[in-house]
């Protein structure tokens, strides 16, 4: 990842879990009219990190080749999966194919 990725992934991850967090502490936040405009902001950056991932994951050499599929599979069905797959591989520099 470069490191605009990298900020970006990690922006990514603090604007989800503020998502949640004001959605649990703010009971205004569950009106429609505002949470239409947050789950319209959360979607669209947490696409933005779903296409960095998917492309860091597509670019990077693991030593066992099943291991790319199961990431792609654990990130597309498991969204927390990214807070794993970030620190053991995203945030670390990788050879490109």
């Amino acid at each position: 990842m470069s490191n605009l990725e990298k900020i970006y992934s990690v922006f990514a991850v603090i604007m989800a879990i503020a998502f949640f967090t004001v959605l649990f502490l703010v009971p205004q936040a569950r009106e429609l009219s505002t949470l239409l405009i947050l789950t319209a902001m959360a979607f669209v950056v947490n696409i933005g990190l779903m296409f960095v991932v998917f492309k860091d994951i597509y670019f990077r050499n693991f030593t066992n080749p099943t291991s790319k599929y199961i990431w792609f599979a654990l990130i597309l069905f498991i969204w927390p999966s990214i807070l794993i797959y970030l620190p053991l591989y995203g945030f670390r520099t990788r050879e490109i194919k």
